[in-house]
């Protein structure tokens, strides 16, 4: 039997890989070898018996092997042959019980278990589909084989914009009680191809008061050395999902369920909003009451500033004029760069003083920054927007 079925594998093997060779434009970018690494890939998952289950493990099948069976997959969006093992799941589940804050809460509480219930299925599902966007920006969809080359060649960092979290003004989101972030509708915005554009959206972020949502570069995990590091944690509460269980491709190439444990490993492994995630009914009360007394600081979506929905320029300059920012502003009406007051303490005692005497920005620095601000947001949108 084992023959027949390595015949007939090596059959459709070698047809599918003769029918990309006819539907193809031979892509120098992966060319008919990735092609046929990819069926390869995906074949061996099409031989599993995915009705070999054993158990059941957050309301869905677990196979004789402990990977997540097909209705696992069918709820979470998966394709058919992707694998997600149990013991990622339980990673998720552990490190959400055993983070600081929600520890500490449970401490005070006298609770042992943070968590009544987690969405396993809508986790990954949110996080996959956003991890398959990013993937999208630089391969086919079906690519399943990734060299360090490709990865190598991929965004240095990415913008999301899309997702959602608490929001205090609207005393009905239910975020503000569960402390979690929805990714349902969370989609890359914009590409930041080199270290320089990541770099500029760093520093724009910052010399706008850290106000602009979204903006901020992500490499949402897949640089090739987070990749290689995905079983490395500094922290006993960080994420560390356990590799050996995901099959490895003979050639040293990386599969996508590598990728997506990196991906994953960037969001720390954090659950995700979804009505079927519960507290602790103590823990939901107190975070309620909590809730009560919260405030939001200043930020604006990147998307509402770009479409004119809200107007940037206007706000900051409001901020500004209210004495935000003042030792920023001091050091652009005197000409003198961010990078000038790394470790320069008697810079640091000059601000300090200034303001203490009474110093203020006048309208024409903070007319001048401002514009300043928008027309580098503007020229960095053009080149990365998706």
């Amino acid at each position: 039997l084992n023959e027949i079925q390595s015949a007939n594998s090596q059959t459709l093997i070698r047809s599918e890989s003769l029918n990309n060779n006819l539907n193809s434009n031979f892509d120098t970018n992966y060319g008919l070898f990735s092609d046929f690494q990819n069926t390869v890939h995906t074949l061996k998952y099409k031989q599993a018996d995915l009705n070999n289950t054993s158990s059941l493990a957050y309301g869905y099948s677990v196979d004789k092997n402990g990977y997540m069976g097909s209705d696992f997959n069918k709820a979470a969006g998966l394709p058919e042959d992707f694998k997600i093992h149990k013991s990622t799941l339980d990673e998720i589940e552990r490190v959400a019980e055993n983070n600081f804050y929600d520890t500490k809460t449970k401490e005070y509480l006298g609770v042992d278990k943070y968590y009544d219930n987690i969405d396993m299925a809508e986790t990954i599902k949110q996080y996959y589909n956003l991890f398959s966007n990013a993937l999208s920006q630089s391969f086919p969809n079906d690519k399943t084989s990734f060299s360090e080359a490709d990865i190598n060649s991929m965004p240095s960092g990415y913008a999301v914009g899309g997702d959602k979290c608490m929001n205090f003004n609207d005393p009905n989101n239910r975020m503000n009680i569960t402390h979690l972030k929805d990714f349902s509708g969370a989609l890359v915005s914009n590409v930041y191809q080199t270290p320089e554009q990541v770099k500029e959206a760093d520093d724009l972020w910052a010399d706008s008061g850290n106000m602009i949502n979204g903006l901020k570069p992500q490499t949402l995990g897949l640089s090739l050395e987070e990749i290689k590091n995905v079983s490395q944690a500094k922290y006993e509460c960080d994420f560390k999902p356990d590799m050996s269980f995901y099959p490895k491709n003979e050639d040293g190439t990386y599969t996508k369920e590598d990728l997506f444990m990196s991906f994953l490993k960037a969001q720390n492994g954090q659950p995700v909003e979804s009505l079927n995630t519960t507290l602790n009914p103590k823990v939901e009360a107190y975070n309620r009451a909590m809730a009560k007394e919260s405030f939001n600081g200043d930020s604006i979506a990147l998307n509402d500033i770009m479409t004119g929905k809200v107007d940037f320029a206007s706000l900051l300059k409001y901020e500004l004029d209210r004495g935000y920012m003042a030792g920023e502003l001091y050091m652009y009406e005197k000409g003198i760069s961010p990078k000038q007051a790394l470790g320069n303490w008697a810079l640091d005692a000059e601000i300090k003083q200034a303001l203490a005497n009474g110093w203020k920005a006048s309208s024409e620095s903070i007319n001048s920054y401002v514009d300043s601000i928008m027309d580098r947001l503007n020229n960095l949108m053009g080149q990365t927007k998706v």
